[in-house]
């Protein structure tokens, strides 16, 4: 009897363990195939509201420095972030860029600025004030109207600083706007990324973690690869974003090595501010074999070519990864 009824304990035991086990691994799985955490279920990008921050944007014209458009969408975007953010502030700055001195600013806007474990989210504001790839040598001095080169993140951010300002993840999150990005001559690096040159020297909050950097993202058939400048400076967090964008099911952020390209996340990373780019880098010097894609730095630029999708598909996969993956990257 004693053997007996050990031997019923024990079994009893056994399939208790093994009943709680499957249902806590069954709960797991549940939790780790849903696609956002209670915490901020329901916050998800607008694709009407994002492709509006692209027009809004538009409706002020050519962004490039010392320009009418420049200084009335500075003081729009300062404006709308001021209503989300905890803070926003503008970062003045000048630069002298072939004989000709433009005043610039980049625009910054914090979330729980308290917090000292920060992540950076950019994007260039400003607009080429000539469209030198242009097929029509008669608009190759006009500046572009840059809905894809410029507004398209700006827009992804400003949604994302909407979501931010009804709840926040658990790091502390800064939306920086670039300024001067696009001003250099083709083929000269010293002309662009005014406002990145500036912002690495004069961080003006406390360093981020791990910057991302936002880049020709509205495009209808956008295809985000893996930046090689990028996989080098932070592989884990590249991964990161990527692995949550294939369980998105995402069909716009594709699973291989695309080229490297100079932009803002070159600065940044070389001043010691880890920093990936999400871009569509087929359409940087106007290689992607689709004659519809070859807009890049031309008059072509404009809403045409804007996905709502597209915007609200790569902000959703940035939300996901700020609101459950942000803490554990390092």
């Amino acid at each position: 009897m004693k053997n007996t009824t050990a031997y019923t304990i024990l079994a009893l035991a056994i399939s208790l363990f093994l009943v709680n086990g499957c249902t806590k691994d069954q709960k797991d799985q549940e939790h780790s195939s849903s696609e956002s955490p209670k915490e901020y279920e329901g916050l998800l990008i607008s694709p009407d509201s994002v492709l509006k921050h692209i027009e809004d944007q538009l409706a002020f014209g050519p962004r490039n420095p010392s320009s009418i458009g420049h200084s009335e969408t500075m003081k729009y975007l300062l404006a709308y972030l001021s209503t989300k953010a905890d803070t926003a502030f503008l970062q003045p700055f000048s630069a002298t860029v072939y004989g000709k001195t433009h005043e610039m600013a980049n625009i910054i806007a914090s979330f729980s600025p308290e917090k000292k474990d920060r992540v950076l989210l950019c994007a260039h504001w400003d607009t080429r004030p000539f469209a030198d790839e242009d097929k029509d040598e008669l608009l190759r001095s006009k500046p572009i109207l840059g809905a894809n080169d410029g507004a398209s993140g700006v827009a992804v951010l400003m949604e994302i600083a909407n979501i931010l300002s009804k709840q926040k993840p658990e790091l502390g999150i800064d939306i920086i706007l670039l300024d001067g990005e696009d001003l250099g001559l083709s083929g000269d690096l010293e002309g662009f990324f005014q406002g990145s040159k500036y912002l690495a020297v004069n961080y003006p909050i406390q360093k981020p973690r791990y910057g991302i950097l936002l880049d020709l993202v509205g495009d209808s058939q956008a295809e985000f690869r893996y930046e090689p400048v990028s996989k080098q400076a932070h592989s884990v967090l590249v991964d990161a974003v990527w692995t949550i964008a294939k369980k998105r099911n995402s069909p716009y952020f594709i699973h291989e090595n695309g080229n490297s390209v100079s932009d803002d996340h070159v600065i940044l990373n070389q001043h010691g501010i880890r920093t990936i780019n999400i871009i569509d880098v087929n359409l940087v010097g106007n290689i992607d074999p689709n004659p519809r894609r070859q807009y890049w730095h031309t008059s072509g630029d404009t809403m045409v070519n804007i996905s709502s999708q597209t915007l609200a598909d790569i902000g959703n996969v940035l939300l996901e990864f700020l609101f459950t993956t942000s803490q554990d990257v390092f």
